[in-house]
Formats: C-alpha cells, structure tokens, sequence
C-alpha cells in the first residue's frame, strides 16, 4: 500500500512569469491543484519539500498529502515541468483524487532473477519500461517485478503472463512483449563475409580466417 506524503502548500496571490520567477528565487516552485473535489488552485510548494516527496520508493506515483490553508486533499503530482538543463522542476500540477476511485498510473517494470538463457549467452532485453494500470490511489506499487529466472533464449514474457498485486489492472495489451531473451546478434563490418566474422569469433587461427573470407567471396 502506498504511503502518504505530507507536502505543506501555499496558495499564490499573483500570476504571470514575474511572479513565477520570484517563486523560484526564494526556492519554490509555482503549481496549481484541481480535481473533482478542488476548483482550480495557484499555489506554490517547497522546492525542496517537493523534490524529497518525489523520491520515494514511488516516484513520481506517490500519493502527495496536499494541505492547502489549512485543507488536506489527497493528490499525484502530474504535467511536471523541468527545466531542460539543470532538471529541476519549474512548474507542476497537482491532480486531487479520491482514495475510493482508481487512477491512472504508469507503474516502472523492473526485472530480476538469473535466466538460464543468459547464462547459455542469450541477452535480456526489457521492452516494456513502464506499464499503465488502473488501481485505488492508496494501493499503487512502487513497481512490477518481472522474474525471469526460468526463461530461455527465445522465451517471450507478455502483459497477460505478468503476476500483478491484488487490485491492479493493466490497462495496456495483454499480448504485449514485456521482456525476452534473445540472441547477441555479431557485428559484421561492411563488405566482410559473414564466416570471417564467424571464424574471427570462435578464435580461429590466422590461416583459418583467411580460409573463411576466401570461401566468401566465392559464394
């Protein structure tokens, strides 16, 4: 179950990017807040305050305690605004909800276990980073752990084979490719007969690749 993160937050007075700027200058950041039970609210946050509720085990998916004058909402944090050098967060919406109705999220996958295609030279190859779900605000994981340890090479894991916590639904298609194992594919230099690089990798003797590019140009 996710936990609460209290986020102190104090409604702006101003607007336009004077004011946003002046925000930053004393380590906030601008934001508003809206949602079913929240008419559209400027306000500003803490920089640093927001940047340690943003690193938990949740991410950007922690469910924020958002107290506005005094008014506790529960809230994701959502549309944030970085800058593009210096990353930090300019700007952010916050998305009040409600802990009786499923949200949204994209849950990070993270795979683990040894595969018995590895270990015979296969490499793991993770497609699907992030899987879109739907589950009750308070019950959002942290993550979807992938146990690969008894996959060989060619083996395929989709969304349908992924065991998911009680209460989560996948929004995304079930026959989608989560992870696989699959071949290292040789690098072969242009115009370089494939059983060159073939014999160059099985370390070969010099006449042995020699032997090997000359039945290739033949070919």
């Amino acid at each position: 179950m996710s936990q609460q993160v209290a986020l102190q937050a104090r409604p702006r007075v101003g607007s336009g990017k004077g004011e946003a700027r002046a925000l930053r200058r004393e380590g906030r950041v601008p934001a508003i807040a809206y949602g079913t039970d929240l008419e559209p609210t400027a306000l500003s946050v803490d920089a640093l305050a927001l940047y340690r509720a943003m690193r938990t085990d949740a991410g950007t998916n922690a469910i924020l305690r958002l107290d506005i004058a005094g008014d506790s909402h529960l809230a994701l944090a959502r549309e944030i605004h970085r800058h593009p050098v210096k990353r930090h967060v300019l700007h952010v919406d916050f998305v009040t909800v409600n802990r009786n109705v499923k949200v949204t999220v994209d849950v990070p996958v993270r795979v683990e276990g040894d595969a018995p295609g590895v270990d015979e030279g296969g490499v793991t190859e993770l497609i699907l980073f992030a899987l879109p779900v739907q589950v009750l605000p308070l019950e959002v994981p942290a993550e979807i752990v992938v146990d690969i340890s008894s996959m060989q090479i060619g083996d395929v894991l989709r969304v349908a084979d992924l065991d998911l916590p009680a209460g989560v639904e996948a929004l995304e298609d079930p026959e989608r490719t989560v992870v696989t194992i699959i071949v290292p594919h040789l690098d072969v230099a242009a115009g370089e007969p494939a059983g060159v690089a073939a014999a160059e990798a099985e370390g070969a003797t010099e006449a042995e690749v020699q032997a090997a590019a000359e039945a290739g140009r033949q070919e």
